[in-house]
Formats: structure tokens, C-alpha cells, sequence
């Protein structure tokens, strides 16, 4: 009964928005007032306890979530406004013009980044539409898209759902991340595996395709397990999908025909730079924050705890010099 009851809220959010098809908004705060029933009637919670789960509720959907999503769709503004996304998308096409490394590079490499840092369905919706300017038909782009994004999801939003597993149940940041990474192992290759044979399902391409499947997913595999044991949760899907995509594009450029490689790119190095500025500095703090560097990062109990030492022995002790 206990799971049953427990069960419900998620249930409800699920079919009011799946079923009726009620907006987000609406949905949210049915399953609110439902959950509060529950708790009150079910679980006999104290007012004052259903009080204080609320406010902390609210307050860690504002912090990091809310913070995160405007920070990410801020950012994704700024590329549309200064243009710098065309850049991005004309990259893209001129890497290779086989559709397979095209969906691949779009879909698990620069959307698996964007479900990294931003989350929330950006990194379905801008894959997507940059696949349907480029051709392919709409249906096929979403599927790709989500398809692509069920791996990124586990550290999507800046390692979000790990940290907040690792808080609520008292367990090692890096350890948990670790595991997290060991579990979706497997889903490294059998993803990239899978978009491939649905862009390019002909028999005689399955030997290019499990060789770039196991390439790619070898890249993701090592470099998202080095980043969650030595770094934590918010990065390992942000390096692993800047790896994937350098692998990408290397092999896309190595397997075109000669015709396509003598052609001159028409980008220039400091646009690409400036396109991708936002990105590579979002990383940049993500690593300066991380574990690797102890200095700009410190637990509740470091910053809390009490220096021994008074100012004034301090001083004196350094006043000779």
C-alpha cells in the first residue's frame, strides 16, 4: 500500500500530460495538491513537515535547475542572436556529406553536449531541427534525437540527477559517478550502434557502422569513467561528448572521398573558435570547479569548520616580514 501510495503523484503527472493532454503548469500543481493528500492522509505527515518538504522542494527546483535552464536557453539566445549557431550548423555539413556520420555527430556528439550542460529538451529540440534543415524528414529526426539522449540524460543539466542522488543518500560524489558510468557502459556502443543502422540500414554498411559504433562508444566509455572517478558528476558527459565529436569528425574527414577532403573549408578558424566560446567556457569552469582543483572547491564541513588560529596571531607572526 505504502508503494502504491507512493506510486500515484508520478502516475497522475503522467497520464494528466500524456493522456488529457494538460499543459506542464496545470499538471504540476494537480499532482502537488494530490501529493499533499497523500502525505497528509497516507503517510500522516505533521503540517509543519509537509511545511518544510515544500519550501525545500521549491527551492532546489530553483536552485540549480531554474538557474540552469536560463542559463542554458541565455546562452542558446546568444548564439541565435549573434548568428554564431549558422556557423555551428555550417560546420556540421561540411565535416561529411554521409548522412550516417551527420546524424551521428549531431545526435550523440553535439547533443549529448548540449543534454550535458543544458538539459531540459534542448538537446532534442536544436539536434533535431538542425537535422531537418539539412534534409532528413521530421519523424526520423526526433526518434534519432531522443534516441541519442537516452545515455546523456544520467549527467544531463550539470551532472544534476547524480549530485542530487549523491546528497540525498550520503553516498561518495566520484564513486556514485563512477558506477553510473559502468552502468551505462554497455548503452555506449549499443546507441551509437543503433542511430547508424537507422540511418544507413543497408546490409553492406554494418561492418562501417559497428567499427564507428565501437569506436565512438570506446572514446565516450574511457573518457566519461576517467572524468566521473578523478572530476565528479558535472563533467563526464560534457568531455565525453567533446571527445565523441572530435572522433567523429576525424573519422568523417579521413573516410571522404578525396574531392570532399581537397575542398576548402569556408569557415575560419577564430569563427569556429567564436561559435563554440560558450561551450569550451562552460567546460573550462566546470573543470576549474571540479575536484582536480581543491582550492576552488570545498565541502560544507571545510568552509564550515573553525580556524584555530586568531587574526592577531597571525599577524604577529607574520609582521616580521
Amino acid at each position: 500500500m505504502t508503494l502504491i501510495l507512493a506510486i500515484v503523484p508520478v502516475l497522475l503527472l503522467i497520464v494528466l500530460m500524456a493522456f488529457f493532454k494538460m499543459p506542464g503548469d496545470r499538471s504540476s500543481v494537480i499532482s502537488l495538491i494530490v501529493t499533499m493528500l497523500i502525505a497528509l492522509f497516507g503517510f500522516h505527515f505533521a503540517i509543519d513537515d509537509l511545511a518544510c518538504s515544500f519550501l525545500y522542494g521549491a527551492l532546489k527546483a530553483v536552485s540549480p535547475i531554474l538557474i540552469i535552464i536560463v542559463m542554458a536557453i541565455f546562452s542558446y539566445n546568444v548564439l541565435l542572436k549573434t548568428r554564431k549557431m549558422e556557423i555551428i550548423k555550417q560546420q556540421f555539413t561540411s565535416i561529411s556529406t554521409d548522412k550516417s556520420i551527420q546524424v551521428l555527430l549531431l545526435t550523440w556528439g553535439f547533443g549529448g553536449l548540449l543534454e550535458a550542460m543544458a538539459g531540459f529538451g534542448t538537446a532534442v529540440a536544436i539536434p533535431a531541427a538542425i537535422l531537418i534543415s539539412l534534409g532528413f524528414k521530421p519523424v526520423f529526426s526526433a526518434v534519432v534525437s531522443l534516441i541519442a539522449n537516452s545515455v546523456a540524460t544520467a549527467f544531463g543539466a550539470i551532472g544534476t540527477p547524480v549530485l542530487v542522488l549523491a546528497k540525498e543518500t550520503s553516498l561518495d560524489v566520484q564513486n556514485l559517478s563512477t558506477n553510473v558510468v559502468l552502468q551505462l557502459s554497455v548503452l555506449m556502443f549499443l546507441i551509437p550502434l543503433v542511430l547508424l543502422f537507422l540511418t544507413d540500414p543497408k546490409l553492406k554498411s554494418l561492418p562501417k557502422n559497428l567499427f564507428l559504433a565501437l569506436l565512438v562508444g570506446g572514446v565516450s566509455l574511457t573518457s566519461q569513467y576517467m572524468a566521473a572517478r578523478y572530476m565528479g558528476a558535472e563533467s563526464p558527459a560534457i568531455i565525453g561528448s567533446i571527445l565523441s565529436i572530435i572522433v567523429i569528425v576525424i573519422y568523417g574527414k579521413l573516410t571522404a572521398p578525396k574531392e570532399e577532403r581537397a575542398r576548402k573549408n569556408p569557415l575560419r578558424t577564430k569563427d569556429i573558435l567564436n561559435a563554440w566560446s560558450i561551450y569550451l567556457l562552460i567546460l573550462l569552469l566546470i573543470i576549474l570547479t571540479s575536484p582536480l582543483f581543491p582550492g576552488l572547491r570545498h565541502t560544507k564541513e571545510e568552509r564550515a569548520r573553525k580556524n584555530p588560529l586568531r587574526t592577531k596571531d597571525i599577524l604577529n607572526a607574520w609582521s616580521i616580514y
